[in-house]
């Protein structure tokens, strides 16, 4: 959301856009769009709050930089209304309903109760590490009067975007590239003790160090998701391969698929499984299938970008997710990946062991419109590279 600064005695930035988003044309549109530039709103692309104009609530329809959204419908049912607001805040109002109560929606949605102990209560309910985030993003901008920003979280030595506008770089950064960041300026640390996270903000009208002086309030709750985080990420990580589990996937998954249908992009699923474990494990013993099941999930890491995934589904299977990928572009990683294991055999003390994978791959939305059709689509689709002589890919129908 892009807010004014409110610190004492500053001057006013410019009313910052908003984004206008016009799927289905409705005659009270224009009365609305109307009302609000006469408040002085105005509209452009890299606004983070949005005006969506439709016939109902679409998940699809939500620009990926809106932060919050006000919906301008024909008509809602409670379970349209409940799957958009769980994907960004906002109101869901009727065309029917009075256009001086979307302009009161929209200064809610630009001027919450983000005073002091406003904020501090509203950080206390919040549920989630992600929601926590999004607030404090939410906050830093309201004092500065930013148009924009990001926040990164550490794991391990490297920081994850995790909230934020497409203006700044998608790729993780190392943790001397967050310390030449906040050296410079350019970012400041959420709980400097911890290094547990990184903020940048776009166009502050007040400099970082007096917008980072409200976090010290809420560090403790962040502190705090951080490490549940962080303890539950263990526990969905695989011992063996150090890839993250069954558990993992299955959390992660629903997410997933829903965050890209509001971004409106594709979502590549990649089954694999190892063919044959059981005649090595018969012939060379159950530590040299352990061998091999490392060195397909070190050759797979290897490749996957910083933001896939991979994970051990269970045996000798795995599954690599990749966010904004159709089914193409998986084809081209599993068919790299099977080029790589069949260049670097598992070296035994017997002699060099060939590695082969069969592959099925699956797209949402392409061949299936929810994470539990994804998952059935691509093990189907695995099932039939086995059928046709393992060692090959094979994308759903």
């Amino acid at each position: 959301m892009t807010l004014q600064s409110s610190r004492a005695g500053a001057e006013k930035p410019p009313m910052a856009d908003m984004i206008w988003v016009e799927a289905h044309p409705d005659p009270s549109a224009q009365g609305l769009r109307q009302a609000l530039e006469a408040q002085g709103y105005r509209f452009g692309a890299n606004g983070s709050t949005a005006i969506i104009i439709a016939t109902k609530p679409d998940a699809f329809l939500i620009p990926p930089n809106a932060m919050e959204v006000l919906w301008w419908v024909r008509e809602a049912t409670p379970e349209e209304v409940s799957k958009v607001l769980s994907l960004r805040p906002g109101w869901v109002l009727r065309h029917s309903q009075r256009s001086e109560l979307a302009l009161e929606v929209v200064q809610r949605l630009r001027t919450r109760d983000l005073g002091s102990e406003g904020w501090v209560r509203k950080m206390l309910h919040q549920a989630s590490m992600e929601e926590l985030l999004r607030l404090t993003l939410l906050r830093a901008m309201d004092r500065s009067g930013a148009a924009g920003g990001a926040v990164w979280v550490r794991h391990g030595d490297m920081y994850f975007q995790r909230v934020g506008d497409a203006s700044f770089p998608q790729a993780p950064l190392s943790l001397e590239e967050a310390e030449i960041w906040s050296k410079e300026g350019r970012a400041a640390f959420l709980a400097p003790e911890e290094r547990l996270g990184l903020l940048a903000l776009r166009g502050a009208f007040v400099p970082l160090p007096q917008v980072m002086s409200d976090m010290r309030e809420v560090e403790s709750l962040l502190v705090n998701a951080w490490r549940l985080e962080e303890s539950r990420a263990l526990s969905f990580q695989d011992d063996l391969t150090v890839a993250q589990n069954r558990r993992a996937l299955e959390s992660e998954l629903p997410r997933l698929v829903r965050e890209s249908a509001a971004k409106r992009e594709s979502l590549a699923l990649l089954f694999l499984d190892v063919d044959d474990l059981k005649a090595v494990n018969s012939t060379h013993g159950h530590p040299a299938g352990s061998h091999l099941l490392k060195a397909v999930a070190d050759r797979a890491k290897r490749l996957i970008r910083a933001h896939d995934r991979l994970y051990r589904y269970g045996g000798d299977e795995f599954c690599i997710l990749m966010p904004g990928t159709i089914a193409e572009g998986a084809v081209k990683l599993g068919e790299r990946l099977l080029r790589i294991l069949a260049d670097e055999p598992l070296l035994l003390p017997e002699g060099p062991l060939p590695i082969s994978l069969s592959i099925g791959i699956a797209a949402f939305p392409a061949h299936a419109d929810g994470a539990e059709q994804l998952l059935a689509m691509a093990d189907q689709a695995l099932l039939s590279a086995k059928r046709h002589g393992k060692g090959r890919v094979v994308v759903a129908e």
